[in-house]
């Protein structure tokens, strides 16, 4: 008899591998082991050039979009820019968002912005070419052209841009171009990260702030002002940096599609996130004015911390218990993180100090077990760097190791490259001991001196 390969109902993924999948719902055994996307739709589209291969639509091409004259290309170039916009749409964005909700995007309003259309092409091309390891000359050359075309466009549009209109897509166009060069594909240029994130403060503060875009209510918007508030509070806690959110800020993300799903204005993690921002504050106070914290202020954060969990699913409505169990733990891995950076920054205690240590045996507890969810488990990026250079025992490490790993097969993003290298230097440095047995130098750096060589580039969240 022949050997049997595949069964009936297989998800796309094992039917493409040629194993036997175990149908289980709605992820099979197999593709929850190997971080793969596991999907069970009876029609798959794939992305090549706008051609449809498989169901009733094979062979056929998806509707052209008309594109302003400025913009006009070949029938090639026309090929690919269509590609990357749908591949920007259904690949990319699901990538920056917790929740399976993302923005319709209006193809046809994209192609006459040419702000936007060309640094959304920009973020797509650099991703899709990363994502397939083995990237042709062509495709490399076509997505270094494509990066200094947004940035030409960015740059000519920053000059004359006035109205509301114009004022948004510059915002849009900014955090994809922080993605792009922060994360996507870390720039060579070290400071291009904090540059972006400054002109992005500048940009919200021409248009008139955050209000702005929490009045307009528009999904895209809030979604991209999610993602950069949250890049640049990470960023500001690595640097010391003052960041743009106030701590109140971020309750008006509530009952909003922000990258973390829609959760009501008191949830747990807008309460750690608004935390998070004020010790970016109080951090920014003393690294760059030399301030001392008072010892009542951080034990009150320190409380705020510890306080019980506020039991609510993602989307709010109560949810079951595993979906209650995962946000708990997901939270937690940011309250850790929080603590950690109280402790060292603003308590000024070494690496291996006990409290210090505790917080990070606690959150490695979380890491290392099995509450998290996938897909929040590749949403902790920002804490596992944090938590993860303060780790010394083995086991840690490994559990960090294999995270980035799961994480780097699912979101493809050459950020988490730079990531390991960083974390692997600092364990080293962490394992070094002396002729004379003393500790090594770097246990007693400061919270931003331990962060330097990565803080200017990173983005992480």
């Amino acid at each position: 008899m022949p050997r049997v390969r595949t069964v009936a109902g297989s998800c796309w993924a094992c039917k493409e591998r040629r194993v036997i999948c175990d149908l289980k719902q709605p992820e099979c055994d197999k593709c929850v082991k190997t971080s793969r996307v596991c999907d069970y739709g009876r029609v798959r589209l794939r992305w090549t050039h706008c051609v449809a291969s498989r169901g009733h639509l094979a062979g056929k091409k998806t509707p052209r979009i008309a594109l302003p004259l400025s913009l006009s290309q070949s029938p090639v170039l026309q090929k690919d820019s269509d590609h990357h916009i749908l591949y920007f749409e259904k690949e990319l964005l699901p990538r920056f968002n917790i929740s399976n909700t993302v923005p319709s995007l209006d193809l046809n309003v994209l192609a006459q912005d040419p702000i936007l259309f060309q640094s959304v092409i920009a973020v797509a091309n650099a991703h899709h070419t990363y994502s397939n390891r083995e990237p042709d000359e062509r495709s490399s050359l076509s997505r270094i052209q494509d990066r200094n075309n947004a940035l030409r466009v960015f740059r000519q549009h920053l000059m004359t841009t006035d109205s509301d209109a114009g004022s948004s897509s510059l915002f849009i166009a900014n955090v994809l171009l922080c993605i792009l060069d922060g994360i996507v594909e870390p720039s060579t240029e070290s400071s291009a990260t904090h540059h972006h994130l400054v002109g992005g403060k500048a940009i919200l503060k021409h248009w008139g702030g955050m209000s702005s875009i929490f009045a307009r209510k528009l999904d895209l918007q809030i979604l991209m002002l999610s993602i950069f508030v949250t890049m640049d509070l990470t960023h500001s806690l690595l640097i010391g940096d003052n960041s743009l959110s106030e701590p109140s800020t971020w309750a008006e993300f509530g009952d909003s599609e922000a990258w973390w799903g829609n959760v009501k204005p008191d949830d747990d993690f807008i309460k750690t996130m608004s935390i998070l921002s004020q010790l970016a504050k109080l951090g920014n106070g003393a690294y760059q004015l030399n301030e001392t914290v008072p010892i009542g202020t951080l034990l009150s954060i320190q409380m705020a911390l510890e306080q019980p969990f506020n039991q609510q699913s993602i989307d709010g409505d109560g949810g079951d218990a595993p979906d209650k169990v995962a946000w708990e733990a997901y939270c937690s891995v940011y309250r850790f993180t929080a603590s950690v950076y109280l402790y060292r920054a603003l308590g000024g205690l070494d690496v291996d100090h006990p409290l210090v240590q505790k917080a990070v045996s606690d959150c490695m507890d979380i890491i290392g077990g099995t509450h998290l969810t996938h897909k929040l488990h590749h949403c902790i990026l920002f804490p596992a760097l944090v938590i993860g250079a303060h780790s010394m025992v083995r086991e840690q490490r490994e559990h960090i190791r294999k995270s980035i790993v799961q994480t780097a097969a699912y979101l493809s993003f050459e950020s988490l490259h730079t990531f390991q290298s960083f974390l692997e230097k600092r364990w080293v440095a962490l394992d070094m001991k002396s002729e004379a047995g003393e500790r090594p130098l770097c246990y007693k750096l400061t919270w931003w001196e331990y962060f330097d060589e990565i803080a200017a580039a990173s983005c992480l969240f």
